[in-house]
């Protein structure tokens, strides 16, 4: 549907967004190789460091690692540039687009250089604006290989979390003549902002689609967040085609405006609602003032938008969280501690109702229970639609009634199970489904396990560092472990075999070997390692070691999770 906001672009006035300027931009970012491993990265980063300055931002730069390099520590590390705009109050609204390309030798121009020229724009157009609210422009690295940037960036800024009022999202932006857009439904509030205009409207969201952008490090938070895109490229993104004298520029300068004029529209005060919210007998009832849709919150898990008293916990005590927002993003949450009640689903031969996705024999690797994005559509299918009267769901043994196909839950990481049940006339059982499956982290610590040195000169020595690291336990999240390789080689020693090896829990290892050739020259370096997904608190070792001959090195390293 095509989407009438409040305020029309035009109300901006003298804010016009320039179709040239977000073209010039572009250009100039599609000179840059912005691939994992390039060198250029750091160049391209320092553009739009200099471009947020000229526009008058506060401008950071947040450095991660989310490629191990040992030795070319350089080619391992991105960047986030933030560039902020201070407003009066401690509210935040962020405006970000990625700057990374996924493929080396590709422009990535609509995919993403459009889009951070267009976020830049919005900077531009706003930069004499007084605002209320206080603007993060972000261009987040580090996309193209598993939201790293925006996991990263939010990871380090957890005070921000609550602040965040809304988060706009800009990723293909500028190909065709129409723009999308996306939220979920406890956050549809944000498309009430939107300035009308007849190249933009709302699509459902593809959840279980592989094209997903940093909208979802948001949404895993849930903070709210809209998403503005297209789907003309698709077919040239990630290859050389996506070049910037395809792009439609007037579309892009629209999208700018719309970006705009939304942050204007709730940089307004907006009043609080009310809600009230009580457990009775096991199920969740609330009252809002108005009609503003609840979010319900099972114990961190988000059950999406739910009526009252829709929601029954299982046996034992649990905390609930009612969430709703006003027209300009003012959040108001109740919470209230309960006991729930023995619930058992009724199980019937038969398959009057599957679910189409998890833990099943025969389910394609798109469908499989193992989630990496927080966002699940809890679906399922009729056999015999016509004779069910209602669809009751259970998630991890909370009854969700009447559940509606495709709702949006955002479960904490760890393994869960999704159970629905179809009804027919008079309560009959039609029949009954059930899946397993697993959210986790798809957020990678990188860790540095040790360095592993051979040194021939004056003779062998062999020397082995390790360290320990502390953190708190998240599960789903995953380590990597890499251990620097170094060999020094001399005409001192020949015909030799220097070893080197990693020795993990649960068995995993790793070797690298280098033989000493006599009269050349086989000084190397070289990396090994292994990955740690873990399934609870405690203390995880390894053990580093090198030799040659009869010298030989080893120390042990480990990660504490508490």
């Amino acid at each position: 549907m095509v989407l009438a906001g409040i305020a029309p672009v035009a109300a901006l006035g003298d804010l016009t967004a320039d179709p040239a300027r977000i073209e010039e931009m572009t250009y100039d970012l599609c000179t840059f190789e912005r691939a994992l491993g390039s060198e250029e990265r750091t160049a391209a980063a320092t553009y739009i460091a200099t471009a947020m300055e000229e526009r008058g931002l506060s401008v950071s730069t947040g450095r991660f690692s989310y490629s191990n390099c040992y030795f070319d520590p350089s080619l391992a590390l991105s960047s986030n540039i933030i560039g902020v705009r201070e407003g009066a109050s401690d509210r935040i609204v962020v405006i970000c687009a990625h700057y990374d390309t996924a493929v080396p030798g590709t422009p990535g121009a609509d995919d993403n250089a459009a889009g951070v020229a267009t976020m830049l724009e919005v900077a531009r157009i706003l930069n004499t604006t007084p605002l209320n609210h206080t603007v993060y422009f972000i261009a987040f690295g580090g996309e193209e290989t598993g939201l790293d940037g925006s996991r990263r960036w939010l990871a380090d800024n957890p005070d921000l979390h609550d602040r965040i009022v809304a988060a706009i999202n800009l990723d293909c932006i500028a190909s065709g003549d129409r723009l999308l857009t996306t939220a979920l439904p406890q956050h549809r509030w944000i498309l009430g902002a939107l300035p009308p205009s007849e190249c933009i409207e709302e699509t459902p969201e593809r959840l279980l689609d592989i094209a997903r952008g940093d909208e979802h490090a948001f949404r895993a938070l849930g903070i709210p967040v809209l998403r503005l895109y297209e789907r003309d490229s698709y077919a040239i993104i990630h290859t050389p085609d996506d070049r910037p004298e395809r792009l439609n520029y007037t579309l892009a300068a629209e999208c700018a405006g719309i970006v705009a004029g939304t942050a204007l529209r709730i940089d307004v005060a907006g009043e609080v609602p009310e809600v009230d919210l009580r457990i009775e007998n096991g199920t969740v009832v609330f009252r809002t003032s108005g009609d503003t849709p609840v979010e319900v919150i099972v114990d961190g898990a988000s059950l999406g938008v739910l009526p009252s008293g829709s929601v029954t916990l299982p046996g034992g005590s649990h905390v609930v969280q009612a969430v709703t927002y006003g027209h300009t993003g003012a959040r108001a949450v109740a919470t209230a501690t309960g006991e729930g009640v023995e619930i058992v689903p009724p199980v019937v031969s038969g398959s009057g109702i599957t679910i189409p996705w998890g833990d099943k024999t025969g389910q394609d690797d798109a469908h499989r229970g193992d989630f990496t994005f927080a966002t699940i559509p809890l679906s399922y299918r009729l056999d015999r639609p016509e004779e069910v009267v209602r669809v009751d769901g259970y998630l991890d043994g909370i009854l969700i009634r009447d559940l509606e196909e495709g709702q949006t839950v955002i479960p904490v990481p760890g393994p869960h199970s999704f159970t629905v049940v179809a009804y027919g006339a008079d309560d009959a059982v039609l029949g009954t489904d059930r899946t397993d499956f697993s959210l986790r982290n798809a957020g990678m610590i990188e860790l540095d396990g040790g360095l592993l040195q051979v040194d021939e000169t004056g003779g062998v020595i062999c020397s082995a560092s390790a360290r320990t690291y502390t953190y708190n336990y998240t599960p789903g999240e995953i380590y990597h472990i890499t251990v620097g390789c170094d060999y020094q080689d001399t005409a001192d020693v020949f015909l030799r075999t220097a070893e080197f090896r990693v020795d993990g829990p649960g068995g995993q290892k790793s070797e690298y070997r280098f033989f000493d050739v006599p009269v050349l020259n086989d000084s190397r370096r070289g990396e090994i390692g292994f990955w740690l997904e873990l399934e609870g608190r405690g203390t995880y070792c390894w053990t580093v070691s090198c030799s040659e001959g009869e010298w030989e090195a080893a120390e042990t390293g480990s990660l504490v999770l508490r």
